[in-house]
């Protein structure tokens, strides 16, 4: 039996939920703490009364109109089968006791321990905290995925990482074995989230489009400026 930190949705949001992106200081983790407790995940999958806290991790190159994310096409047989098929920027995964034990106790060091591991597993990338940046939340309820999840969203920066776009790319794909995936500009990307548009005929998961919108709202360095080509 699998289990994973979940929290129950009134301890999280006391009143009307809100949707899509929420700046960091929408809340504070280490307040939720006495509320966090692992439970059976195939259970909550189906339970909305509680939120599973998953860490979701943006990879990015470049500053300002030349800030670049890895977005990628998951395969059609992906093991959350809700989202096969689909775009997406972020990768992540459920927080397990495991996470706990070589952590303090303090929930934010817990969801960082977490946001790594998920990290190397799901994309090869071997990084330490000083490369994660985490820049708000996701919670919506416009799917049978998110309205069972709560989104950590984390900035991982990758430009003193020392390898090319492409390098970066092929370490990726030997991972996480997408369909396909592509640098794209995140000026372009906002471009095509908020016109409802897709890639090659396909769309992307609730969850990047709301990724993405919070890094244009987060930007400071005009990195969700117009740009020529992607």
């Amino acid at each position: 039996m699998r289990v994973i930190l979940v929290i129950e949705r009134k301890h999280l949001f006391p009143h009307l939920s809100p949707h899509g992106f929420l700046a960091n200081d929408h809340l504070n983790l280490d307040d939720l703490a006495p509320h966090l407790f692992f439970a059976e995940r195939e259970y909550m999958e189906t339970n909305s009364h509680f939120k599973q806290i998953i860490p979701y991790l943006v990879l990015q190159r470049g500053q300002g109109p030349q800030t670049r994310l890895l977005a990628y096409q998951r395969r059609v047989t992906h093991s959350e089968a809700r989202l096969g098929g689909l775009w997406s920027v972020g990768f992540g995964g459920h927080i397990e006791p495991l996470d706990r034990e070589v952590e303090d106790g303090a929930t934010r060091g817990l969801v960082q321990t977490a946001a790594l591991r998920e990290l190397a597993e799901e994309t090869g990338l071997e990084l330490t905290g000083r490369h994660l940046e985490r820049i708000g939340y996701i919670n919506s309820d416009h799917d049978a995925v998110s309205s069972v999840h709560f989104g950590v969203v984390y900035r991982v920066n990758l430009d003193a990482y020392e390898a090319e776009d492409d390098q970066i790319k092929s370490v990726v794909c030997r991972q996480a074995e997408p369909f396909q995936a592509q640098w794209l500009h995140l000026a372009a990307l906002q471009e095509l989230v908020t016109g409802g548009g897709d890639l090659d005929g396909t769309g992307f998961e609730n969850w990047s489009r709301i990724a993405i919108e919070g890094l244009c709202q987060t930007d400071t360095d005009g990195s969700c400026a117009r740009v020529s080509s992607a």
